[in-house]
């Protein structure tokens, strides 16, 4: 499991669902059960046809043409997740720390570039280690907070925000699932019900401790900047959220890089050079517009990939 900076900072939570008013919590409540309903249909899928890359997945559900289609939609996903991370540093060095934003996305990007041409074996293990401990901040954080107030003002479907907020996250989920050992029906079950109670228990909390307070929301990083006014210190929480925000960045620009060399041949060293030299261009994205507007855009595709999974799921029954 794999918790981005976009849910952990709340920009997701506030993007997707809180923009809805009091129906927000109807909207965690519907992703936390297509997560559940794609993470099982995924898992057994997988194991079910021996599946051992996400293109092979792909061509498994939905047909060669359109897999080849959503596989290069899916490596330019890679890159702008990759950005995105750089992004949220940014943002991070700026309101947390009071420094320059960029001076966060260079310092990111170095980190990344060295972990990824030399030390991927780490990132695993820091992730075993981050992952749990960000769930826990995120409970200890949200626990008892109550919602004071409602942003409200958008009239649209908070089911439709649901199932693009679920769709783009599926663009990364199958790629980090056919790389697992085992995959299962009993597998997918299990890590369904986890995946899915956990993302709907958190994402209750850090709505509701957003809305506790009048101006959070507006923060790039409205869950940090909500925590930060509760307890007055938040840098041991956002030095754990740095880390899980480098363990996304490290899993994306790698994905990234091994599609630019699957398809071109370059070195991956060279690549990932590359990809790191023109993050100052790409990562002054603001991080609230690339989870908004770039995140959006990729999940109105990614709704195929969902709709493909779960119909091939039915249809092989």
């Amino acid at each position: 499991m794999v918790v981005g900076a976009g849910f952990a900072s709340g920009r997701e939570i506030t993007d997707y669902f809180l923009l809805y008013g009091e129906r927000w919590k109807t909207g965690i409540a519907v992703s936390g059960a297509l997560f559940f309903v794609y993470t099982f249909a995924a898992s057994y899928i997988i194991g079910r046809n021996s599946i051992k890359s996400y293109g092979e997945y792909l061509d498994t559900i939905m047909g060669k043409r359109l897999a080849m289609f959503t596989e290069y939609v899916s490596g330019i996903f890679f890159a702008a997740m990759f950005y995105a991370m750089l992004s949220a540093t940014g943002a991070v060095a700026e309101e947390m720390l009071s420094m320059p934003y960029i001076y966060g996305v260079l310092i990111m990007a170095a980190a990344s570039a060295v972990i990824i041409t030399g030390g991927m074996k780490a990132m695993e293990y820091i992730s075993i280690i981050i992952v749990p401990v960000l769930i826990a901040g995120i409970c200890l954080i949200g626990a008892k907070s109550e919602p004071k107030i409602y942003i409200g003002g958008n009239g649209g479907s908070v089911v439709l925000s649901a199932v693009i907020y679920v769709s783009y996250n599926t663009i990364t989920a199958a790629a980090i699932m056919v790389n697992e050992e085992k995959s299962s029906k009993a597998n997918g079950i299990i890590t369904g019900i986890l995946c899915a109670a956990a993302m709907t228990v958190m994402g209750y909390m850090i709505g509701s401790t957003i809305l506790s307070f009048d101006n959070a929301y507006k923060s790039e990083l409205p869950f940090a900047a909500a925590a930060n006014i509760k307890y007055g210190n938040m840098l041991l929480y956002g030095a754990v959220f740095i880390a899980a925000v480098l363990t996304t960045a490290v899993c994306n620009g790698s994905a990234a890089a091994d599609f630019i060399v699957e398809k071109t041949g370059i070195n991956k060293k060279i690549v990932v050079i590359a990809l790191c030299a023109v993050s100052p261009v790409f990562s002054a994205v603001a991080f609230s517009d690339f989870v908004s507007k770039i995140y959006m855009l990729f999940g109105f595709i990614g709704v195929f990939q969902l709709l493909f999974t779960i119909l091939y799921l039915f249809k092989r029954r």
